[in-house]
């Protein structure tokens, strides 16, 4: 349904807890990536969390001119603990200064890290879900497109950053990486008037779903047919463009081309490969950045 505000709430957005019937993979999760084209470097990051199973996950990655430059990856990394307004793991911080519109993100290892301010351009999207379900058993997901701005540090040299970023937030229902046959996902930023997001999910040959979303300056707005033809080498293993058309709910068709995939952050969790591919996008006459996420089971 289309909104000039936002469709998450406060306390959609702030951090959760499983209730007594929750699946047992019950998880919850924040991720948040953006690229600067100027400086040519890319930060994403996500923290997961399995409260009924009592660990967190981590990864974190940075590139600069097309390379990876520092990584942090941790699977069974400790539940962080509860605190108002911030959520801490391995020195990455998220800090919510503003719910819903403006968020702190920090982060220091070594010569590595980032001080950087994301905040939004549009309302929050918030993924459908069936009008009699709860949380406990269906996933809830934000959506949000935003601007970043701040320093991030290479090999103890300091680089000024302002561009655009993403967010999203999940919750709820079970995350079981081994279930995703294979994936992906696609996040970009076209100045502050356009954003989309598309996601097309293969549980098993042949047994897709697709969702989405997009800002169009006025309204946030829902995906009602996604085609997306995603161009692979290696095997399938490595994405390199991407073109897609994408239909909202008012009949609206949006072609978006990636035109590059300029560095990948790959991560794996067992035998589930996810690589967040750093992407130059074009709209009509315009040019963006964001995500094209590739994701397989191995034997896929």
């Amino acid at each position: 349904m289309a909104s000039t505000t936002h469709m998450a709430t406060l306390a959609d957005d702030a951090r959760h807890r499983p209730g007594p019937d929750a699946l047992p993979l019950w998880n919850e999760s924040f991720w948040f990536p953006f690229y600067d084209p100027e400086q040519e470097i890319g930060v994403v990051f996500r923290i997961g969390m399995y409260p009924r199973q009592g660990h967190a996950n981590v990864f974190l990655v940075m590139t600069h001119r097309g390379v990876v430059v520092h990584s942090l990856i941790d699977m069974r990394a400790p539940l962080p603990a509860e605190e108002p307004g911030r959520l801490g793991l391995h020195g990455l911080q998220i800090e919510w200064e503003r719910p819903l519109e403006r968020f702190r993100l920090r982060y220091r290892s070594g010569g590595h890290g980032f001080d950087v301010v994301w905040e939004g351009v549009s309302p929050t999207y918030l993924y459908p879900a069936p009008p009699d379900s709860t949380a406990e058993q269906v996933p809830r997901h934000i959506e949000q497109g935003g601007t970043v701005s701040g320093t991030v540090t290479i090999k103890d040299t300091a680089y000024p950053i302002t561009c655009a970023g993403h967010r999203d937030h999940s919750w709820g229902g079970e995350r079981d990486w081994a279930k995703f046959y294979r994936w992906n996902y696609l996040s970009g930023e076209v100045g502050r008037d356009f954003w989309f997001n598309a996601v097309r999910i293969a549980f098993a040959p042949g047994a897709e779903i697709t969702i989405g979303c997009l800002w169009d300056g006025h309204e946030v707005l829902e995906l009602s047919h996604i085609e997306m033809d995603v161009e692979t080498t290696d095997g399938g293993a490595r994405q390199v463009g991407v073109d897609a058309r994408l239909t909202d709910e008012r009949g609206r068709v949006h072609r978006v081309v990636g035109e590059e995939v300029l560095v990948i952050a790959p991560v794996q969790f067992e035998h589930t490969w996810l690589r967040d591919g750093f992407t130059r996008y074009r709209y009509g006459n315009q040019v963006g950045y964001g995500i094209l996420e590739h994701g397989y089971v191995e034997d896929a």
